[in-house]
């Protein structure tokens, strides 16, 4: 599946779909499993209103990944969207969409023909985040990144990761753990 195929997945119908969450049901007899895993359902879903809020709200420069090459914007907030090309160790690669309504990535038949690197503080579970996955990542500018893709490259921004929001594409009513949606913590990467 191609990447701008994959945002018809990633639009305003996608908030209705929960994350993975699997209902702790301990000290529960068989029949309040039902109940219980409505209200951990609930919980999910008000969790993933709280999120999709915070990426809505958060303060950010309204710069694209070409304006953010200016010396000017190092350390500026900013809240891109799109599909990661590659990734090596902590960082990822990511051809830029444009937003939509929730921070969601926004593919349209005219690409933007725009890129960055995002790198976080370790790495990500590799079966949620991995090439085509559609994230939303919220960062400061650090500098820029010579970007090869493709045969060619060039100059592209470098974030520092401070949020890193995954959009599902699966299906509503999928709650299998590859479709979970929703800020992703990322874990140590070990020392050698």
């Amino acid at each position: 599946m191609s990447i701008g195929s994959m945002g018809r997945f990633a639009g305003a119908e996608r908030v209705g779909v929960l994350r993975f969450g699997a209902p702790i049901l301990l000290g529960y007899a068989a029949a309040s499993a039902p109940a219980a895993a409505a209200e951990s359902s609930d919980q999910d879903q008000t969790a993933l209103v709280q999120d999709i809020e915070i990426l809505k709200t958060v303060e950010t420069a309204p710069l694209t990944p070409d304006e953010a090459l200016e010396e000017r914007h190092i350390g500026k907030r900013v809240r891109w969207a799109g599909g990661i090309y590659g990734i090596n160790g902590r960082c990822l690669t990511i051809n830029f969409a444009r937003s939509g309504d929730f921070g969601e990535p926004h593919w349209t038949p005219e690409p933007t023909y725009q890129s960055f690197v995002a790198c976080g503080a370790g790495s990500y579970d590799a079966e949620l985040v991995h090439p085509y996955t559609n994230v939303t990542i919220i960062g400061r500018i650090t500098g820029k990144q010579y970007i090869g893709m493709g045969g060619g490259g060039s100059d592209g921004p470098a974030i520092a990761i401070e949020r890193l929001y995954r959009w599902s594409d699966c299906l509503a009513g999928d709650n299998s753990p590859v479709c979970r949606q929703g800020f992703l913590t990322a874990e140590p990467i070990p020392a050698d």
